[in-house]
């Protein structure tokens, strides 16, 4: 199995601490930020295949927010600049939750540098009338459980990440995504007008009984992106990487390894 390594890039006066591992087509890895942080075995076993790099989120694990930083779309800007930083090209770029919705404004605005876009249960859209399971209201293991379907998964989940350990950096992190996705609500009003701009083959991925990202907001981002591939997983709820890691493993590399064909 690769090991990952850990590294700090500056961006543009910004120190980025980046995990890298695997060799193959780039694969840039953009977070769910409600789920748990750093390296994990999905991100692993996508390195079995391509060049994975994983960076952290400015402002993520206690780090200090930076003071440019104010909305997902700054976010965006922020990694068009870490691209050029790394001098990375024809990037797969894959964004889950709330990283999607990074990786999704990031394309609309320049996809120079990227080769396909793969968005698993992204948030950044609002359908009105549509259902969504509101993050900012319960207990940390309550939000933690409305995210996943399987009860049991559910439990080991909590088990590991609500520990005195990482107690802090929960708490910088609950902070920053109210930061960025309080108001309005885990969407940006203007981004569904520019998904017609993202030039690149894209992916969609999403669970099935996923409470944040259901069917209506599927079918919003496959009308918006013109060249999207659709996968659903089945008894699967917001964190398909983590609830059904095989699977979503798979689907992802099936997807990179299309366009590799078709180019």
């Amino acid at each position: 199995m690769p090991d990952h390594v850990t590294t700090t890039v500056d961006v543009r006066g910004h120190a980025t601490t980046v995990s890298r591992a695997g060799k193959g087509a780039p694969v840039m890895i953009l977070s769910e930020v409600l789920g748990p942080q750093g390296w994990q075995p999905y991100m692993t076993n996508l390195a079995l295949e391509f060049d994975v790099i994983a960076p952290e989120h400015p402002g993520m694990g206690g780090a200090p927010v930076p003071e440019w930083l104010d909305r997902v779309a700054d976010l965006s800007n922020f990694y068009l600049d870490f691209l050029d930083a790394m001098n990375l090209t024809k990037v797969h770029l894959v964004g889950f939750g709330v990283g999607g919705w990074i990786a999704a404004e990031l394309a609309t605005r320049n996809c120079a540098r990227l080769a396909s876009l793969t968005l698993v249960a992204p948030l950044g859209l609002r359908v009105r009338g549509a259902p969504q399971a509101d993050i900012f209201l319960g207990a940390d293991d309550d939000v933690l459980r409305v995210l996943v379907h399987d009860r049991a998964f559910a439990d080991r989940l909590v088990a590991e990440s609500l520990t005195p350990d990482n107690e802090d950096a929960r708490l910088y992190n609950q902070q920053l995504v109210a930061r960025l996705a309080w108001e309005p609500r885990l969407h940006d009003p203007q981004l569904g007008k520019w998904l017609h701009r993202i030039s690149v083959p894209a992916h969609l991925i999403s669970g099935d009984h996923d409470q944040l990202f259901s069917e209506p907001y599927a079918r919003a981002w496959q009308a918006a992106l013109a060249n999207c591939r659709c996968d659903l997983v089945t008894s699967c709820g917001h964190l398909p990487q983590f609830e059904k890691t095989g699977e979503t493993v798979r689907l992802v590399s099936s997807f990179i390894a299309e366009q590799g064909i078709q180019a």
